[in-house]
């Protein structure tokens, strides 16, 4: 009798995160009988936060999250997939991949993750309601600002900004004004920044008041069970949203309003695949992640379990565009054009430090000039 091989894996706590992960450990064991793999869940905000190397003793895959490369490769921590897959496999990846969503695992000639799902702030709306309402969704940021003013007073507009989406969308607006360059020496813009910190407080005075509170998870669950909130410009999407009875309501999802002047649209999301680099069972771990990623898994039974492929073809496919609301067609703009974050040792501390720093000086009202001062003073402190 053979002996069976178990490999452990950590997902994130949504649906979106785990759903397509088990269905296809699933058809992968139906495919190798001898090979289980067993999935546990952190939160979102662990996922973003939490160190790999508190999960690399313990776990063969991890779903993880671009900016982390750095640190993977400075303390190899995670299995450098090219030493192990075929050139060509990768390079059909890449060529598949949705946005810069593949290049934003390889650092330093090292390729640390496949990517499984892909995703950027995009906007969510309430067709039903937008169009009832004979209401025509902002283009640019400009055009937002003026949509406020046409929003009937039973309705809102709501923002995801608990403190890891203001990050989020403090760097889209950045990026957007700067044609993705405005960090340079361990330092943002200082007048890049202010100025988005001074817009951000402009479009906060037009909010739903539980805005700062929120993350994109909790606002597509009011708008899908609610008829107040109608629409929001910036969030992570959820595919899972745009499906027939997941929530009370359907949600639809678009571009995100963008600075006419550059082509940048917001920064890049979405979940990477990566193998420990403690992984006792490396090429039965590769060989796993290589069947999620290619296009026929991702176009099938990942995106058939509530997952949010990171493949193109996925996103091209018909089939999974009528199941979901023409999301993928809908939001791939925004996919293409998205703005990577840094991923040098230390980038993650300072997100993590920098966006508590500046959710406490919005909530304050603290002056956007001090604000930008003391986040490029704690970016200075972080060590590469």
């Amino acid at each position: 009798m053979s002996k069976i091989i178990t490999l452990k894996g950590i997902a994130w706590d949504h649906p979106r995160g785990y759903e397509p992960l088990r269905a296809t450990s699933d058809s992968f064991n139906k495919m190798n009988p001898d090979v289980l793999i067993e999935w546990d869940i952190r939160s979102l905000k662990e996922f973003g936060d939490m160190p790999i190397e508190d999960l690399i003793e313990s776990y063969d895959l991890i779903t993880i999250d671009h900016p982390y490369m750095g640190q993977a490769h400075s303390n190899n921590l995670l299995l450098p997939l090219e030493e192990y897959m075929p050139k060509d496999t990768l390079a059909t990846l890449r060529n598949e991949s949705v946005g810069p969503s593949f290049e934003s695992y390889e650092f330093n000639g090292h390729q640390y993750a496949l990517p499984v799902d892909a995703a950027a702030l995009v906007s969510a709306n309430r067709k039903d309601l937008i169009e009832s309402l004979n209401l025509d969704l902002p283009n640019s940021r400009n055009e937002l600002l003026n949509f406020y003013k046409k929003v009937p007073s039973a309705y809102k507009v709501a923002w995801a900004l608990c403190a890891t989406d203001l990050w989020c969308t403090f760097l889209s607006l950045c990026a957007q004004d700067s044609n993705g360059n405005f960090i340079k020496n361990q330092s943002i813009d200082i007048v890049i920044g202010t100025q988005v910190l001074d817009e951000l407080k402009r479009h906060i005075e037009n909010l739903h008041p539980e805005s700062l509170n929120w993350n994109p998870i909790q606002i597509l669950d009011y708008m899908g069970e609610n008829n107040e909130i109608i629409y929001s410009p910036f969030l992570f999407g959820y595919t899972n949203y745009s499906r027939a009875d997941y929530t009370k309501y359907s949600i639809d999802f678009g571009n995100s309003p963008k600075n006419p002047e550059t082509n940048v649209s917001t920064i890049l999301g979405g979940v990477g695949l990566a193998i420990s680099a403690r992984c006792n069972n490396k090429e039965l771990a590769v060989e796993y992640i290589s069947y999620v990623a290619k296009s026929e898994t991702q176009s099938g039974v990942y995106t058939l379990n509530g997952g949010q492929p990171g493949n193109l073809k996925a996103w091209k496919n018909e089939v999974n565009n009528v199941l979901c609301s023409n999301f993928f067609t809908n939001t791939l703009y925004t996919m293409q054009q998205a703005y990577v974050r840094p991923q040098h040792m230390g980038w993650n501390g300072f997100q993590e430090q920098g966006a508590e720093l500046l959710h406490n000086g919005l909530m304050k009202n603290i002056s956007s000039l001090k604000l930008m001062k003391e986040l490029n003073h704690l970016y200075q402190s972080i060590k590469k």
